[in-house]
């Protein structure tokens, strides 16, 4: 019998491991430094898996976590808090004074408008060699019909002092912001090119011309605004609110 189960067990292909195999397997020198090695590539696969997952979360827009130091915004919107708040500067949009005693005269034609009524611009028609023209302007008259000191109506420099055949004497003042102001139908002139004036400063007296022979003695005054003609009442102060007026 025991002949016949020693045969079998030697030839069986599936050998029966005998007590004290794994005593063996453990016995040997390689086994415990493979198994370190292998533990330490599961370690170290896990930490790799584990930035990756955490890069990826950064670069699909994933909010993190600001760290201290990330503190300049806040600094930032801090100091602007408590910078005092900026003033807008007050210009007036009538920086320009009456041209002469606002009590001795008044406005006898106006700027022609085409955005006006057409009473309105018919009014301000000038009639000169069987033609109308459009007053580029308006006219100032004394109320005696006598002449009148011409005044500055803003302070500027002297860019035009001349005699016009038609428009007789002509004194035309740069200002600031684009404004210039033109003063015809003057009898003489006072100041010359070059001259810096304030407002107020008298330029000359008022007389007649040849263009607008039917209004006598009288001011042509014009506003220019970047170099285009536009309604001197836009820039032009009420006669009672005028300097001279009071």
């Amino acid at each position: 019998m025991d002949e016949k189960r020693k045969a079998t067990e030697t030839s069986s292909p599936i050998q029966k491991v005998q007590s004290g195999g794994w005593r063996r397997i453990l016995g040997k020198k390689w086994i415990f430094p493979a198994m370190y090695m292998g533990i330490a590539a599961i370690i170290l696969a896990g930490v790799m898996w584990y930035q990756n997952s955490k890069d990826f979360s950064n670069n699909t827009g994933v909010p993190q976590k600001a760290t201290p130091e990330v503190t300049q915004p806040q600094q930032v919107a801090e100091v602007k808090q408590n910078e005092p708040s900026a003033v807008p500067v007050s210009v007036s949009d009538k920086p320009l004074a009456w041209p002469a005693k606002a009590d001795e005269t008044e406005k006898v034609m106006g700027f022609y408008d085409d955005t006006s009524d057409k009473k309105e611009q018919e009014a301000a028609l000038i009639q000169y060699d069987n033609s109308y023209w459009p007053n580029t302007g308006i006219a100032i008259a004394s109320k005696d019909k006598k002449s009148f000191e011409v005044m500055a109506a803003a302070a500027g420099k002297i860019v035009k002092a001349e005699r016009d055949p038609m428009l007789g004497y002509q004194v035309e003042i740069e200002h600031k912001n684009g404004l210039s102001t033109v003063y015809a139908s003057l009898e003489d002139a006072k100041v010359k090119v070059g001259d810096t004036v304030d407002q107020g400063t008298i330029l000359g007296m008022a007389g007649r011309n040849v263009f607008e022979k039917a209004l006598g003695i009288h001011l042509h005054f014009e506003v220019h605004k970047n170099g285009e003609t536009v309604p001197p009442e836009q820039y032009l102060l009420k006669k009672e609110d005028t300097p001279s007026a009071k």
